[in-house]
């Protein structure tokens, strides 16, 4: 099982997306309603728990599901624009979250790697805030777990390493990509194209203002 790396401090303001509606030792999905502009991007850091064992994942999939009244709308030829953009902006939306594990905090230690147990149904799943984010991935231990899911792209990878890089600014940003790097070169060393594109990935998000 996984190694303590870290001590944790607690931080507060995570915002509530929905509950875990199906679990499994590496992944979980969370049911909720939504609109919109409040459904999370790819690659976004969420927590949930199991009993005292707070469990963080990455967002890898969204499903965005069709009620009754999106299918009466979607049957008119010209649905009213009036209604296409009240949906858009003001009705909420349900949703399937798909999270990736990638670890977990007891007795205030971080951990890289799969809980004991996974998150209990019902559980409610928060956001990460930008404290526990930069906290989690002051390690390079998480990136191992993107790279080996079966369940997740290169694009969930760079979007995680995007996210990471962006609550981090000036030098710190650029220590942290380069620390990504060279985590993605040791596990990658045998895979040179996949390699050369995640690193391009990474480029691009050392580039952005």
């Amino acid at each position: 099982m996984a190694t303590p790396r870290a001590r944790w401090n607690p931080s507060t303001g995570p915002a509530f997306i929905g509950r875990v509606i199906e679990s499994s030792a590496r992944t979980f999905r969370v049911g909720c309603r939504l609109t919109a502009e409040d459904i999370p991007a790819f690659g976004s850091f969420v927590q949930t728990a199991r009993g005292e064992t707070t469990i963080i994942g990455v967002i890898y999939d969204l499903v965005l599901q069709g009620d009754e009244l999106t299918r009466m709308v979607a049957l008119q030829d010209v649905p009213p624009q009036e209604i296409q953009q009240d949906m858009i902006e003001n009705r909420n939306i349900p949703v399937q979250i798909g999270v990736l594990t990638l670890g977990y905090i007891r007795d205030r230690f971080t951990y890289y790697g799969i809980p004991h147990q996974p998150p209990a149904l019902l559980e409610p799943v928060y956001t990460c805030p930008p404290a526990q984010i930069q906290r989690f991935t002051e390690q390079p231990d998480f990136i191992r777990t993107l790279v080996e899911a079966r369940e997740t792209s290169d694009d969930v990878l760079a979007a995680v390493i995007r996210t990471a890089a962006a609550i981090r600014a000036g030098p710190r940003r650029q220590d942290f990509l380069i620390q990504v790097g060279q985590e993605l070169v040791r596990l990658l060393a045998d895979e040179p194209t996949r390699l050369g594109q995640v690193l391009r990935r990474i480029r691009m998000a050392a580039e952005a203002p």
